[in-house]
């Protein structure tokens, strides 16, 4: 019943929140009325699910800074639960097929999501250079899973370095964010929603200023080894399952 809720009340955000999105989008060139929409279906659509979330590390963040968050990836909600918890206007970068969806593609579009190109290498480098274009003209955030695929919940994937890459060449913060429990409550293969408490861990902003391209294999590092000592955390201090990590 949980998973027939979940369904019914996707469709509806989407069908009701999209044509809003497309036409505020028209007009929002910061994409701020846009991404309080976005806020709204998101947090419509964590609320079907009936689980609880929280978020430790806000104080790490200045609301009037912009940011690249990285997060880890273990359930198809990990999108809506940042967009829904962090209390910054974001824009994502997608994969091209999605902005082919009817209507849901047309909303991406409207609230400024970036287009990626991940089958042509020299098309994908052109992606990545509009996109850094588009941030630095900005003042919104952007928030990356840079696994590129959930994880099944036992081990961390290799992070690809693209959105690290963007972020030294846009010289903006990376922010590290940890979310513990999400792969429990819809794992990766299953429809199967249940019930849990989930916890969001945002820690304090690498800085990138000043780094060069040459320096990306250790911001990727600094990156990945903050979120997997958080999940090693979790599971060594607390009696909470929030998945099976190993040193």
């Amino acid at each position: 019943m949980r998973v027939i809720w979940f369904l019914i009340n996707l469709v509806m955000s989407i069908s009701i929140c999209s044509m809003p999105i497309i036409i505020a989008g028209l007009f929002d060139k910061e994409k701020y009325y846009t991404g309080k929409l976005i806020k709204i279906w998101a947090r419509w659509v964590v609320w079907s699910t009936g689980i609880q979330y929280e978020i430790d590390g806000l104080d790490n963040l200045n609301l009037d800074k912009q940011y690249i968050f990285m997060s880890n990836h273990e359930s198809a909600l990990d999108i809506v639960l940042g967009l829904a918890a962090i209390p910054f206007n974001i824009v994502f970068l997608a994969k091209k097929e999605l902005f082919r969806v009817p209507i849901f593609g047309w909303a991406m579009n409207s609230a400024g999501m970036i287009k990626i190109d991940r089958q042509n290498p020299e098309i994908a480098r052109r992606s990545v250079s509009e996109a850094v274009e588009t941030l630095i003209q900005s003042s919104f955030s952007t928030l990356i899973y840079p696994e590129g695929t959930r994880s099944n919940g036992e081990e961390l994937l290799p992070f690809k370095k693209g959105g690290f890459i963007l972020a030294i060449r846009t010289q903006l913060p990376v922010v590290p964010i940890t979310i513990l429990g999400a792969g429990n409550v819809l794992p990766k293969g299953t429809l199967a929603i249940k019930k849990s408490h989930i916890k969001i861990i945002i820690d304090a902003p690498i800085e990138t200023r000043g780094m060069e391209l040459k320096n990306k294999e250790i911001l990727v590092q600094d990156c990945r080894n903050i979120i997997h000592q958080n999940l090693i955390k979790s599971n060594h201090d607390h009696n909470v399952d929030y998945g099976l990590y190993s040193t």
